[in-house]
């Protein structure tokens, strides 16, 4: 090469420079990574197999078909993913096609669209959730009655698809994928649990129909309950973890003694609020829980933990320091 170009005019070499210019890729590629994830709601044992199409730049990269284990009892079909790794660049396309098959020679039940572009030096996930409100089901046959048929979801024109019961964009922006971690098919984003949360965050309060802060100190109020416990209401806010199957539990010392009252443990929804939290309020914490003596808690203080931990491990606490009102409300 060298001797080529000493054996050119300068004004040959700059055409050769701006000739070879010309033919360099204008946008350089790296192993770029993405995995497509899919998983679905319980789809009440009418789906029989999945038949996934995965194209890159509109080639197929992936064309399989996904039945569960013979013989299998689990609702089908079970969270599923597919590892992208190739050279491409942020322009590089990637289309997936989801087809949840019945009968095997019946048109499918749900075609599930999304399409997304690689994010350069990140490993990302494409979740693709399948949702029962989108299954399309055949018309009942004639002669079946009043009887009605299953609610079947909307019927969408590609490139929409049917998300939350509605036709929608099946685009999914580089920019709005989530970053992959093995725990994905418990770790969705929701209400309360955005996309790029931050750290946990629990605060403890008290209230029967709503959410009220506590002060330090402040006296709560012992009722005694319809079913024979006396209790304590305890209402909790809380953050970057998931709205729903999320575990509140609570646990009393008396800081005098080191007495302990049992814990107790909620599963109920969070509603969101404001600020970004969501909030569970009405938890009845009994004095007596395990059927220890309520009363030697009555007129004294008190330190309530509450413990939140969300399907995927994230978890905060916080602590009150409080004071039980010497009388019950309702004796």
């Amino acid at each position: 090469m060298r001797g080529l170009l000493s054996a050119m005019t300068p004004s040959r070499i700059l055409l050769a420079l701006l000739a070879y210019a010309s033919v360099s890729p204008a946008h350089p590629t790296s192993t770029e990574h993405l995995v497509i994830g899919i998983q679905s709601e319980s789809l009440a044992g009418l789906a029989s197999a999945l038949h996934v199409v995965i194209r890159v730049d509109g080639a197929i990269a992936d064309d399989e078909t996904i039945r569960p284990p013979h013989g299998s009892r689990v609702a089908f079909p079970q969270p599923w993913e597919k590892p992208l790794s190739m050279q491409a660049d942020a322009k590089t396309s990637i289309d997936v096609a989801v087809e949840v098959i019945g009968k095997p020679d019946a048109p499918p039940l749900l075609t599930r669209l999304a399409s997304t572009h690689f994010v350069p030096g990140q490993d990302t996930l494409l979740r693709v959730p399948l949702e029962s409100r989108c299954m399309i089901f055949p018309p009942l046959p004639r002669g079946a009655g009043s009887v009605p048929g299953p609610l079947s979801g909307p019927t969408c024109a590609p490139p929409s698809t049917c998300i939350l019961g509605t036709c929608q964009s099946s685009a999914v922006p580089a920019a709005s994928l989530e970053k992959y971690a093995p725990n994905w098919p418990s770790n969705a984003p929701d209400r309360c649990k955005p996309l790029g949360a931050g750290a946990p965050v629990a605060v403890i309060g008290t209230g029967q129909t709503d959410y009220l802060p506590l002060k330090p100190g402040q006296t709560l109020q012992a009722e005694a309950g319809p079913q024979g416990g006396h209790h304590i209401w305890i209402a909790t806010r809380m953050k970057n973890m998931k709205q729903r199957l999320t575990t509140t539990r609570i646990e009393g010392t008396d800081p005098a003694t080191g007495t302990k009252i049992p814990p107790s443990t909620f599963v109920f929804t969070y509603a969101p609020a404001e600020g970004g939290y969501c909030k569970v309020y009405g938890l009845r914490y009994q004095l007596d829980n395990g059927g220890i003596d309520y009363k030697q808690f009555l007129g004294k203080p008190l330190d309530v933990t509450v413990t939140v931990t969300d399907t995927s491990g994230a978890s905060a606490t916080d602590t009150a320091h409080i004071q039980v009102a010497p009388t019950l409300v309702n004796p």
